[in-house]
C-alpha cells in the first residue's frame, strides 16, 4: 500500500507548533459564535446609508470583498473595500463605515476610523481588541469585540469566521442584506459535514484538502472564479502565500478572458510551473459557465495543466464558505509538504520591524 507524507501524522504533529490545524477545525465555531454574538450588538438609529466602506487589510478585508460581490446583484447600497490609509473624498454623512482589524491596532484602519471620526461619517467597529476597541468605547461607537476563544493559534487569518460572520449579522440586522439566522445556521450545518473529509487522521486516498496540496505542491497555483465567488479568491489566495508559504495567484471572470488568453505562451516554462484551479459552481450564471469551460480549453490547448473544483453547497453563502473552508487546509497541508511551520509569518514581521510599526497588518 502507497504511503503518503501528509498521512505522517507525528511529523505534522511536530511542525504545527501553534495550533493552525485546530483553529481550521473550528472555522464553523467561529462563524457560529460571531453570528449570535453580533447580532446582540446595540446599534443607534441611523438613516439607511447610500453605501458601506468597509476598512481593512489582510485578513480582516475578507468580508468585505466577499459580501461585495456576494451581494452586488440585490443589494441596494453599494459596497466597497477600503485597504489604504485615507478615506475616499465621497465618504460622507450618508456613508457607513465598518473598521475592521483583528488585532485592533492595524495602522491602516486607524487612519481611516480617525478621518472618518472627524469627518462625523457613521462608523461601526469590529475587532479582537487592542486600540480600535478603546477608541470605540471612547466615543461610545457600536463595537463588537471577540474573544477569538475557537482560535487557539492567535493567527488573525486562522480566526476569519468571528470577522466574516459579525459582519454579515451587522449587515443583516441593519437590513442592507438579506441574510436569515435559519440560512446562516444551514450553512454551518453544511460545514459541519464537510468537516469531516479534511481533518489529519482522514488518510489521503479519502481526503480531498490533503489530495489537492499534493497536486500543488511543486507548482503556482493559478486560481480562477467569477461571479459571486470573485470576492472570495482573495481570501483563498492569502492563506496559500501566507500558512503555506507558497506563491499562488488569481484571476476572476470574464475579466481574464479579455487578456490572459494571450499571455500563456511564454516564456515556455510557464507551462511546467503553473497548474490552473477553475473552481466551479451551479449558481453561476450560463455565460460564466461557458467562459470557464472555454478558459479550460485555452489553457489546455497552451499545454498548461488544470483540475475543477466543484462547490456542492446548497446556496451561494454556503459555497463561499465552503470554499474558504476547503483552501484554509489545502494551505495547511501544503505547509506540511514543504516542511514549514503553518504559523509564523517571518518576513511580513521583518517587514514590520524596519517601518517600525507595532501593529498587526490584519
Amino acid at each position: 500500500m502507497k504511503t503518503y507524507k501528509l498521512d505522517d501524522l507525528k511529523a505534522m504533529a511536530a511542525l504545527d507548533k501553534s495550533g493552525c490545524l485546530l483553529s481550521l477545525k473550528y472555522f464553523s465555531k467561529q462563524l457560529k459564535a460571531a453570528w449570535g454574538q453580533a447580532n446582540q450588538l446595540i446599534l443607534p438609529e441611523m438613516p439607511l446609508p447610500s453605501r458601506v466602506l468597509f476598512c481593512a487589510m489582510g485578513g480582516s478585508a475578507y468580508a468585505g470583498r466577499i459580501i461585495k460581490d456576494l451581494y452586488s446583484d440585490e443589494a441596494e447600497v453599494s459596497f466597497e473595500v477600503i485597504d489604504d490609509y485615507d478615506l475616499p473624498k465621497y465618504a460622507d454623512d450618508r456613508t457607513l463605515i465598518i473598521a475592521a482589524s483583528y488585532s485592533g491596532n492595524t495602522e491602516e484602519t486607524l487612519s481611516t476610523f480617525s478621518q472618518a471620526l472627524a469627518r462625523k461619517i457613521p462608523l461601526i467597529l469590529v475587532c479582537g481588541g487592542g486600540t480600535l476597541e478603546k477608541f470605540g468605547k471612547q466615543n461610545n461607537l457600536p463595537t463588537y469585540v471577540f474573544d477569538g476563544e475557537f482560535n487557539p493559534s492567535k493567527q488573525p487569518r486562522l480566526g476569519q469566521g468571528y470577522m466574516i460572520a459579525s459582519q454579515l449579522a451587522i449587515l443583516a440586522k441593519m437590513g442592507l442584506l438579506k441574510l436569515s439566522s435559519g440560512d446562516f445556521l444551514k450553512a454551518l450545518d453544511f460545514l459541519e459535514e464537510k468537516n469531516k473529509l479534511y481533518p489529519e487522521h482522514i488518510p489521503q486516498a479519502a481526503n480531498p484538502a490533503k489530495q489537492i496540496a499534493s497536486q500543488l505542491e511543486y507548482t503556482v497555483a493559478v486560481l480562477v472564479a467569477g461571479d459571486f465567488l470573485k470576492g472570495a479568491l482573495h481570501p483563498v489566495r492569502n492563506p496559500l502565500n501566507e500558512t503555506a508559504k507558497h506563491f499562488a495567484d488569481y484571476f476572476v471572470l470574464p475579466e481574464l478572458n479579455h487578456h490572459l488568453l494571450e499571455g500563456l505562451q511564454f516564456p515556455k516554462e510557464v507551462a511546467k510551473t503553473h497548474k490552473f484551479v477553475f473552481i466551479n459552481s451551479t449558481f453561476y450564471r450560463n455565460k460564466i459557465k461557458l467562459r470557464l469551460n472555454l478558459t479550460e480549453t485555452v489553457v489546455a490547448k497552451n499545454g498548461l495543466t488544470s483540475q475543477i473544483i466543484n462547490l456542492s453547497g446548497g446556496s451561494k453563502i454556503t459555497q463561499v464558505l465552503e470554499l474558504l473552508q476547503l483552501f484554509g487546509f489545502i494551505s495547511f497541508y501544503l505547509a506540511i509538504l514543504h516542511r514549514v511551520n503553518p504559523s509564523p509569518v517571518p518576513f511580513v514581521d521583518f517587514f514590520k520591524q524596519k517601518l517600525n510599526v507595532k501593529e498587526d497588518t490584519s
